[in-house]
């Protein structure tokens, strides 16, 4: 990505194929079994841009000119059916959504196609025709996952937990809708069970199913997390997926500026040895009744503080030895013989230069000031207006804000779980290359050279 794309990339989002979908199957007894795949599929709704096709094998009618509904024979002709509209060229996703998706819709159907249809067909998921599996824990336990390598599975369920910053009591679909837009699914309870719905009303089910993306849709509207991705991806130029991590944007990104200044990064070697990390240090709180408090939020202050005290691998110069207290140094009775500043730890990391790290911090900060201007401005000129480039400037500028803005606290938030807070990572000069090794694997290091 490098190599094709320097510099901003303009991108537009909507000419992303993003589509929803949602399955129901034959579950008689609790939730199906995702690996055997055992249970027939009943139902598929696939919708993009508001317009649903939708594949059953019953009677269904609709004055909706917004819904197609192909009848289908059987099951076999059914998941046929479903594979041609998939890899049509008006529907051919480049991102796939819906609502927990990644550990039930997609596995069960590529196993279920694989049951019914064979595996060469299952593989027709993928515009490429390869399948990436791989289990994943999730909520405790081991679920099983693919990708069908050239399009995105952005599972909104997860997008709703990582954008949403906040907790709620219930992450079902039903809940998150009624919390976020005043809707809820439809009410099939007087069936007893799915089942009992498809059975007795064929009508009602399909309308359940094809709801269901409705309201995954509605969300998006709202929230537009889809298109934080993107604004993601596209500043970090990494793929879509990439932007549900947290250490590999940063690896990237860390990548192309450091390319950009002609300084290579050789490949990293994985240390997979076990160890242990000690955790972050929280004060034990006082109990009681308390006068006067005071609660504090400074803005950006990981990067702020790097940038204060120069923290960058190539500028790290060891840890003194005999530090004086905090008071000590407040009072004045410390001073450096070296051009160096000192953080808390006793740390210390030499000022001749801007480290690339402190400088990448300050160049996205004052690139999320920028668009976050442009946002006013254009919201400013949209109340005078009401045209729609500005309505667009709007979400792009904010998406582009929220993005340097998210960037910044993936890179914080990975010193806060460590408990690591002054340091990012641990370097080998190399004649004028610099060698980062993974986080984990810095973090060990530290550890040992600290504790040595």
């Amino acid at each position: 990505m490098y190599d094709y794309y320097h510099g901003e990339i303009q991108y537009d989002p909507s000419l992303v194929s993003v589509v929803t979908m949602d399955i129901e199957c034959a579950a008689d007894e609790g939730f199906p079994d995702i690996q055997k795949a055992d249970k027939e599929i009943t139902a598929i709704t696939l919708r993009k841009n508001g317009k649903s096709v939708v594949f059953g094998c019953g009677d269904f009618t609709t004055e909706d000119e917004n819904i197609i509904y192909v009848k289908c024979k059987d099951e076999y002709n059914l998941l046929d059916k479903f594979l041609q509209v998939w890899n049509h060229k008006s529907w051919k996703p480049d991102i796939v959504t819906g609502w927990n998706i990644e550990f039930f819709d997609i596995p069960y159907i590529v196993n279920r196609i694989k049951n019914v249809l064979g595996e060469a067909e299952a593989k027709k998921l993928s515009p490429w025709k390869i399948l990436d599996e791989k289990t994943v824990e999730f909520r405790g336990k081991e679920n099983q996952s693919y990708t069908p390598v050239g399009i995105a599975i952005l599972d909104y369920y997860q997008l709703y937990r990582k954008f949403s910053f906040g907790n709620q009591e219930s992450y079902k679909l039903d809940y998150i809708s009624q919390i976020e837009l005043g809707e809820k699914k439809i009410d099939y309870s007087e069936y007893g069970s799915l089942l009992e719905l498809y059975k007795n009303n064929f009508q009602k089910f399909i309308e359940y199913n094809i709801y269901d993306c409705v309201l995954v849709e509605k969300l998006d509207e709202k929230l537009k997390f889809l298109e934080q991705v993107m604004a993601l991806a596209y500043d970090a130029k990494v793929n879509y997926g990439d932007t549900m991590t947290t250490v590999r944007p940063w690896d990237v990104i860390i990548h192309n500026y450091l390319l950009d200044r002609r300084i290579v990064i050789p490949q990293f070697e994985v240390d997979r040895s076990p160890f242990d990390l000690v955790g972050g240090y929280v004060k034990e709180p006082r109990i009681g009744l308390n006068k006067w408090v005071v609660s504090f939020d400074l803005n950006s202050l990981y990067p702020h503080l790097i940038m204060q005290y120069n923290i960058s691998p190539e500028t790290f110069k060891g840890k003194a030895s005999g530090m004086p207290s905090i008071d000590k140094m407040l009072e004045g009775n410390f001073k450096s013989m070296y051009d160096l500043s000192y953080a808390a730890n006793g740390c210390m990391y030499d000022n001749e230069k801007q480290g690339f790290l402190p400088a990448l911090m300050e160049k996205m900060y004052n690139d999320r000031v920028e668009y976050k201007q442009k946002m006013i401005e254009a919201k400013k000129r949209y109340e005078k207006t009401k045209s729609r480039e500005d309505e667009m400037l709007i979400a792009r500028y904010h998406n582009m804000q929220m993005a340097k803005k998210m960037v910044h606290f993936w890179s914080t938030s990975q010193m806060e779980r460590s408990g690591w807070k002054p340091i990012f990572w641990k370097v080998k000069k190399m004649d004028q290359c610099w060698r980062m090794t993974p986080l984990v694997s810095f973090y060990r290091k530290l550890f040992l050279q600290e504790t040595n």
